[in-house]
């Protein structure tokens, strides 16, 4: 079909980004510079019309006729909405402190400082309810509520756990019925919940990002002097407090841990105990049937609960590893097979260690996005909901990782001291290993909901050959 327009020649598609200038607010359109940026790259853009000079934050998303880019950047990648953690690197203060509570409204009403005694507060209320009863004010319409504010700050105050929790995250939360938001109960909720508080305790580094946060959040007094670097420059006097403070908490965490591996110690023997306590020896085939039945069950079960089978996954391979490390040391020719079992573990240490160091960093690289937008201050709610949700995502990546790493290293310390208890026989603590070998076996055999009856995973085909491979070992001669 004929057409009364000349040929009209055409260009490259060229990938441009849609803004608009803040200064004079037209839109506007640039070509996307090759190669293409980083996001939440800050490029400076000239205006065609007022010709003034804004930033604006580059992200892949905003490009059309992206399939002109030689080389995209982003985006295509899954991502699992969990916005419950969106937002996590926003300033402002969340969680107080026993010292500095979060806020101070119900020791105002009761007039006594934020460090009074129980004693103190008691007193406190007593003379006020004498003088605030609604009986003693009958002319007055607003005493009743006083006196209700009253007794909920003394009730609440004079409480030593719900005072702990109205110090930290003020007074809503600090009701019995009000639920409270405790990073350390909920990262405990997420991570295998109650039902595997037994086998690796209460996760410490829930308690730790609490008291981090706290520290955070902190607002500094008065004007801060910062060197070159732009690190605080601290008086001898403050130097001197805060080294304190850094060895009482190294004290402390030091004493959480021995509290906690000897209580695992002691559940753990419990649990070995069903096998040590009945076995003849370590071929009991009636036994071994037996335990690992049982084994197999509690693998089972536990898998429901909230990472479950990632957590047995991580504790089956501790379980082995050092059971097969004992068993090796003890029947191999002078403990080499045991050396190379310690060889391995080290490597596995160093790698999960590298892998949560990588998380970690991809967790700060998607901060920084969001906070380079928000400064350029062309961040679109769906950028920030995606970059929220990304955020969100990996972080629960980097928490589980470093989680996996602080149970990994508490467990390897609790079977070391179930393994080589000076007080048992020599016999005893090889029954120990074998029934700890089955329990790990079992643990790490387990699959997801929907992956049974798929190809063996590489945990089950090397658990088989550690099985053959300990069979081995114990029918060479001593």
């Amino acid at each position: 079909m004929s057409s009364s327009y000349p040929i009209i020649d055409s260009s490259p598609v060229v990938p441009r980004v849609l803004s608009s200038c803040p200064q004079c607010s037209a839109p506007v359109e640039f070509a996307v510079p090759a190669p293409p940026p980083r996001p939440a790259t800050v490029l400076s853009i000239r205006c065609y019309k007022c010709q003034k000079t804004f930033s604006h934050a580059f992200y892949p998303t905003q490009v059309h006729n992206a399939s002109a880019m030689a080389s995209g950047s982003g985006g295509g990648g899954r991502t699992t909405s969990f916005s419950g953690m969106g937002g996590m690197g926003r300033k402002g203060r969340k969680i107080g402190t026993q010292e500095k509570p979060l806020e101070t409204r119900y020791y105002d009403i009761l007039g006594v400082p934020v460090d009074a005694s129980t004693d103190d507060i008691k007193k406190a209320y007593r003379r006020l309810a004498i003088k605030l009863h609604p009986d003693k004010n009958p002319n007055d319409p607003g005493a009743e509520e006083r006196f209700k504010e009253l007794a909920i700050a003394y009730q609440t105050l004079s409480d030593p756990a719900l005072r702990k929790k109205y110090n930290e995250f003020g007074p809503k939360e600090s009701a019995p019925e009000g639920g409270y938001v405790d990073p350390e109960e909920i990262f405990g909720s997420i991570f295998g919940g109650d039902r595997f508080v037994p086998i690796i305790g209460h996760i410490s580094l829930a308690r730790d990002m609490k008291a981090a946060m706290q520290e955070a959040d902190e607002e500094p007094e008065g004007q801060v002097v910062v060197d070159a670097k732009g690190r605080p420059v601290l008086s001898p006097e403050e130097k001197a407090k805060k080294e304190e403070k850094a060895r009482r908490d190294a004290l402390e965490k030091a004493a959480a841990r021995k509290e906690r591996v000897d209580k695992l110690v002691e559940n753990l023997e419990r649990k070995l105990g069903i096998f040590t306590e009945s076995a003849t020896g370590p071929s009991d085939r009636d036994v071994l049937r037996s335990w690992r039945e049982i084994c197999a069950l509690e693998a089972e079960d536990l898998k429901r609960e909230s990472y479950g089978v990632e957590l047995l996954h991580a504790i089956g391979g501790v379980y082995v590893s050092k059971a097969k490390t004992h068993i090796a040391s003890n029947q191999t020719f002078m403990g080499v097979g045991g050396w190379l079992h310690n060889v391995q573990g080290k490597y596995h240490v160093f790698s999960e260690t590298v892998s949560t160091l990588r998380s970690a960093i991809e967790l700060k690289g998607v901060f920084d996005q969001i906070a380079a937008a928000e400064k350029a201050g062309n961040l679109s709610p769906e950028e920030r909901k995606r970059l929220e949700e990304q955020a969100a995502e990996k972080g629960l990546q980097a928490l589980f990782k470093g989680a996996k790493l602080e149970i990994e290293s508490v467990l390897r310390e609790t079977c070391d001291r179930v393994l080589s208890d000076p007080s048992i026989p020599r016999a005893k603590a090889e029954l120990r290993a074998v029934a700890l070998q089955i329990l790990g076996e079992a643990y790490l055999s387990v699959k997801k909901e929907g992956e049974e009856g798929r190809e063996e995973s590489e945990y089950v085909k090397v658990d088989t050959r550690q099985s053959r491979e300990r069979e081995s070992i114990r029918s060479q001669p001593r």
